[in-house]
């Protein structure tokens, strides 16, 4: 089958509904993960999609391509992607499907697929459901495979709110832009003991309000006006399938997520000192300095869910997260990323230690820093330009402690750390565009790094300043 090679990513399946994706093609990807399970004889997984309206049509084909390869699927429905992860250890199944295109915009969808119990996919095996599909490759089972239904929210919310015990009553704000968390998270948090006000929680796959993307700063602004009004104690913006989260504290400032990486960190390296932290390449300096000072030891690894998974597992580590919004615990539960289960930690914290997210937060080294930024960049040129701005980066910070693909095997770009902040350039694993972030500990050093990285990315002409996947370009100005 012809089909664009570029929506086969790093870790997962992305792309456009009706250009790169559609019904034929989707049953092809079914097929392809199918015979993928087949040869690691795996014949059962439970497959869940998101609100996008193109997984409507796109799960039953999906699942048609499933049973054709003789896999058992159990159906869950529109469900967040963690209820995906929690249905395997539910069934005791290594299979598992989740169509979703995460914070991309609602004319998106892809797939994320499971290989174990909370472990997806990695390039490797990305590539080799690629060849199953342009091949046409696909094992046909004599006998299809069954279908059943099954509705798991209980047990989910049984199973979370068995972790978690809060010991005052919060108030708090729930923004969910129309996506698939409003159908779950609000009544997990009332059971949990909160006071909850909810906006924009019908559920909507057009996503009118805008994508639901909490690192987005528009987004998560009008959530801290919101947090104001009401006199909260804490903002929440969830993604489209709330497997991520952002964060307003109650004076109404935005916490972009590398600061929750570092009060996860802590409350962790309270109870387990000199345990070994995992962080991505787009973090705050903010987190490493958080850990050393908590005795643990932090690790930089490669953005991405899945590569910060298996770095988690290769290290033992007992914690790990993105700024994306990714959080992984490795203490009290599965190890994947659960938006819903991340808030109700940080609740649980505040909770155990009597104080204010915005007290606890003055408590760490404060730096002035930029939101991840994302600017438009055709897929077949993204790698080009980020490892020609690396060179130029390179040569002009000839001081700064350097981590890129000599550091970080197969990592997506280059880091600059410097004593009073950092810089970073890289190219998107899941979309065609290129990410920046800097900071700094003085405004006026920050407003020449933004300077700087404005004008590196504006000598490259191929650079698409207004896209639909643009975020937080108004942070440059």
């Amino acid at each position: 089958m012809q089909i664009n090679p570029f929506i086969f990513r790093s870790y997962d399946i992305r792309g456009i509904v009706d250009k790169d994706l559609d019904v034929e093609k989707v049953e092809a990807i079914g097929k392809a993960y199918g015979t993928f399970l087949n040869r690691r004889k795996i014949r059962q997984a439970v497959v869940g999609r998101d609100c996008r309206l193109s997984g409507e049509e796109f799960k039953p084909a999906f699942i048609r391509g499933l049973i054709s390869a003789g896999v058992e699927v159990i159906d869950l429905g529109m469900i967040m992607t963690q209820l995906m992860y929690y249905g395997q250890y539910r069934f005791q199944t290594n299979g598992g499907a989740m169509i979703t295109a995460s914070h991309n915009p609602y004319n998106f969808n892809g797939f994320k697929l499971a290989v174990g119990f909370s472990k997806t996919t990695e390039i490797e095996e990305v590539l080799e459901i690629k060849g199953y599909v342009e091949t046409d490759n696909f094992f046909k089972a004599e006998i299809a495979g069954k279908v059943t239904e099954a509705d798991i929210r209980e047990d989910y919310f049984n199973d979370v709110l068995k972790r978690i015990r809060l010991k005052k009553k919060f108030k708090v704000v729930v923004d969910f832009r129309h996506g698939t968390p409003a159908r779950y998270v609000p009544e997990l948090l009332k059971r949990a003991g909160c006071e909850v006000i909810s906006r924009r929680d019908n559920v909507d796959g057009h996503f009118p309000a805008g994508t639901p993307d909490p690192t987005a700063e528009d987004f998560i602004k009008e959530l801290a006006k919101v947090v104001l009004e009401e006199k909260a104690d804490l903002g929440l913006g969830f993604d489209g399938d709330g497997d991520r989260i952002g964060v307003v504290d109650e004076k109404g400032r935005i916490l972009w997520n590398d600061v929750l990486v570092a009060i996860f960190a802590q409350e962790i390296l309270e109870r387990f000192p000199g345990s070994k932290i995992i962080y991505n390449g787009l973090c705050s300096r903010v987190v490493p300095e958080v850990v050393k000072q908590n005795g643990g030891l932090p690790i930089i690894w490669r953005t991405g869910h899945s590569f910060i998974k298996s770095k988690i597992a290769e290290e033992g580590a007992a914690f790990g997260g993105e700024l994306s919004g990714h959080f992984f615990f490795n203490d009290n539960a599965y190890g994947h990323d659960d938006g819903s289960y991340a808030a109700l930690r940080v609740l649980e914290y505040l909770s155990d230690k009597n104080t204010t997210l915005s007290r606890l937060y003055e408590t760490f080294p404060q730096y002035i820093s930029s939101p991840e930024i994302k600017i438009g960049c055709p897929d077949e040129k993204k790698v080009e330009i980020v490892k020609s701005l690396s060179k130029k980066f390179k040569a002009d910070f000839p001081d700064a402690q350097i981590t890129d693909d000599t550091v970080i095997p197969g990592d997506d770009g280059t880091r600059a750390d410097f004593t009073d902040g950092m810089m970073i350039f890289r190219y998107s694993q899941n979309g065609p565009y290129i990410t920046v972030k800097f900071e700094a500990k003085d405004q006026a050093v920050y407003d020449e790094r933004k300077k700087y990285v404005r004008e590196m990315l504006k000598s490259y002409p191929e650079m698409i300043w207004q896209d639909q996947l643009c975020v937080n370009l108004e942070a440059l100005n």
